[in-house]
């Protein structure tokens, strides 16, 4: 069983370190990359600032997502679509 993070600042802090964590209520994907907190899920994506992240999932439940080849996703080739995406529709 995987621990969850019931701590939104040690949850910060696992994402300041490079961590992918996923929000159990949503199961949203949330990462830190160039200094913007990118959020992703089946149905969306955004990016948000830090003091929004804060306060927007401070009551939430975080897991460290480990990427495995069961799972058939990438987070990357995810991203790389939805930029793909938006430039060229």
């Amino acid at each position: 069983m995987k621990k969850k993070i019931t701590s939104i600042i040690e949850a910060n802090n696992l994402l300041k370190a490079g961590y992918v964590l996923v929000i159990v209520e949503n199961k949203t994907a949330i990462c830190i990359k160039e200094s913007a907190y990118f959020l992703m899920n089946e149905n969306w994506h955004t990016k948000i600032k830090e003091d929004d992240f804060m306060e927007m999932f401070e009551n939430n439940t975080f897991i460290i997502w480990e990427n495995s080849s069961d799972e058939g996703i990438s987070l990357q080739k995810d991203e790389e679509y939805y930029a793909w995406r938006h430039k060229y529709l």
